[in-house]
């Protein structure tokens, strides 16, 4: 009698956490949105994409309190080993947010989502009534390593002066 290999599993999605928080629409967003997000980071091995995914919820809950006048602003965070992902909901009906803003006094925060963002996007689940929008972006682990590489190359870079 002959016994095989037993066969491999198959290989599983890489796991995914998620987290929720919900934050009261006041001036102290933008500040509590940056600390929990940065201590779930450090709590989950992510302390390198902390700086980039603080600015982005940063931009995302100041946003959502200078434009709205919803009570609640929604904070939903996703974590795997590749990658973060975090979406900044609010309810506020008749919202403006289509596409990325030309230039001008408004829309450099998306700017910089934009620049930093590995992906992003906007989800509206209900495009009737135009309520409940997220705003999200994700950013993954080789991107940062390309974005270290690029300005370890460019710092060693040699830059002739003037004379």
């Amino acid at each position: 009698m002959t016994l095989a290999p037993p066969e491999r599993p198959p290989k599983s999605p890489e796991a995914r956490r998620k987290f929720g928080f919900s934050l009261g629409n006041d001036d102290l967003a933008p500040k509590v949105a940056r600390t929990v997000v940065v201590d779930l980071l450090r709590h989950t091995g992510h302390c390198e994409l902390s700086d980039d995914v603080r600015l982005l919820v940063s931009e995302l809950v100041t946003n959502v309190h200078l434009h709205t006048t919803v009570p609640i602003i929604r904070l939903d965070v996703s974590v795997q080993h590749s990658r973060v992902h975090v979406a900044v909901w609010d309810d506020a009906p008749g919202s403006r947010l289509l596409s990325l803003p030309a230039y001008g006094e408004s829309g450099r925060g998306l700017r910089l989502v934009e620049a930093l963002a590995s992906r992003w996007g906007v989800y509206r689940p209900n495009i009737e009534t135009r309520r409940r929008k997220g705003v999200w972006f994700a950013i993954d682990h080789r991107d940062r390593k390309d974005v270290v590489q690029s300005l370890t190359w460019a710092s060693q870079a040699t830059i002739p002066r003037p004379t």
